[in-house]
């Protein structure tokens, strides 16, 4: 086990893996996309007709399409997450086995996939109660300091919620090696995964801060150029003018060009949201295994049969 782990070495590691597997990180991207949209446009069609005038009322009929649509929605939004996790998975193996080829793009359906989802649940739930659990102090103390002094509580507000966001932030840092030490050792590794964190906190911190400041800017990117695309295909044309409209269908004008427009920037935008997802966990999955074994996997990895 190395002593420190390489920022630069991990953050390089998903320029290699979408160097090395472009057509990987474009299915991925896809499968996500194309599945998001087709959520949007069950649910869009299914509520088309949903009035918006004030006093207006859902027809009957639409009241146990909508109750059926809650349940289909439930199932559609469990299957989102397992394709995640599914691909989550892929992004792993495709990091940690560059060079080499596969058939299914690294996609599986197995016990690395199970254990990630037990993962991925455990650390969700813990972290949803621990910052319950500070907010709940931190609105006992601030309420407390109000009794006092408000100024004096709205500065301990300011400085209670930057130490919120702070023990957040360390706290994902020190989680982050548990899933990718869990595909790496096949078992349930969170105790292995914490103890590697452990004198790395300070790196760990940087790679996720820069990871999030990468997505940020290709966030924005990429949102702006969807919005230019839709300015341009005139699918908000008449958008917000005109007659109030009725309908949930009648608040679009253009429904037709926007999924044209969608259509149209499936193809680059599922690459990008593959390289998106390679960005933020290949560069923990190099951490770790830079510290379980410190000898980084050779790019030119003898190809898989």
């Amino acid at each position: 086990m190395t002593e420190s782990l390489s920022i630069g070495e991990a953050m390089a590691t998903p320029v290699r893996v979408i160097r090395r597997h472009p057509l990987a990180i474009f299915v991925w991207g896809f499968v996500i996309m194309a599945y998001s949209l087709a959520m949007v446009a069950l649910m869009f069609g299914a509520l088309a007709n949903l009035p918006l005038t004030e006093g207006a009322e859902p027809p009957p009929e639409m009241v146990g399409q909508i109750l059926a649509l809650q349940g289909v929605s439930m199932l559609l939004n469990v299957g989102q997450m397992a394709l995640a996790v599914i691909i989550w998975a892929a992004t792993m193996r495709a990091t940690l086995t560059i060079g080499r080829s596969d058939r299914y793009f690294f996609m599986r359906v197995g016990m690395d996939e199970l254990r990630l989802v037990v993962v991925g649940l455990a650390l969700f739930l813990g972290a949803y109660v621990a910052v319950i659990i500070l907010v709940m102090l931190g609105f006992s103390i601030g309420f407390t300091l109000w009794q006092i002094s408000e100024p004096a509580a709205a500065i301990a507000g300011f400085f209670l919620t930057l130490a919120l966001i702070a023990a957040v932030a360390v706290a994902m840092a020190r989680l982050s090696l548990i899933a990718p030490a869990t595909l790496i050792l096949k078992r349930f590794a969170f105790v292995e995964g914490w103890k590697l964190g452990k004198g790395q906190t300070l790196a760990l911190l940087g790679l996720l801060v820069c990871t999030w400041l990468i997505y940020m800017v290709i966030y924005f990117v990429m949102a702006f150029v969807v919005i230019i695309a839709l300015f341009a295909n005139g699918a908000l044309a008449g958008f917000g003018q005109g007659a109030v409209p009725e309908t949930l269908g009648e608040m679009i004008p253009a429904a037709g060009a926007l999924w044209g427009v969608a259509g149209v920037l499936l193809i680059p935008g599922s690459f990008a949201y593959g390289a998106v997802m390679t960005l933020l966990c290949a560069p923990f999955v190099s951490a770790c295994r830079q510290l379980l074994d410190g000898a980084p996997q050779d790019d030119a990895a003898p190809a898989m049969v």
